[in-house]
């Protein structure tokens, strides 16, 4: 019983973990969104393209930075943060956007819950394949 308790927490942790982290990633390119200017892009998909792509890029950098699984003990369910995690960022990032446009500012597309969606899914999976797999 105990083993399933601490296996559910570790879950939920590592879940957390992620979508944090990339919430905090995905705050960051809210940010240079708002420094460089709106972009005017000529439809959704070439927009999901550039969010997977920073997304990627993200990963890439927190794979670098944090060299390290965030929970180090075996999961029970490995790949779960990588299916929960970017739900969790989608809905954060859709909450962004809500709170963006009720202040009259206009949010970019990764401020939506797509565009959290596809830009945590990327930026997991790229940490994913580089952290969780070689360690």
């Amino acid at each position: 019983m105990e083993d399933l308790l601490a296996g559910l927490l570790q879950a939920l942790f590592e879940i957390l973990g992620e979508a944090l982290l990339e919430g905090l990633f995905g705050l960051i390119a809210e940010a240079l969104g708002e420094l460089i200017g709106p972009i005017k892009l000529p439809n959704q998909m070439v927009s999901a393209i550039g969010l997977a792509c920073v997304g990627a890029a993200a990963g890439l950098l927190s794979a670098w930075v944090i060299p390290h699984r965030l929970i180090v003990t075996r999961a029970r369910l490995p790949g779960l943060s990588l299916l929960l995690a970017p739900l969790v960022t989608g809905f954060a990032m859709e909450f962004l956007g809500r709170q963006l446009r009720r202040f009259g500012q206009k949010p970019t597309g990764i401020a939506t819950f797509g565009g959290g969606v596809v830009f945590a899914f990327s930026m997991a999976a790229v940490r994913w394949w580089i952290v969780g797999v070689t360690h």
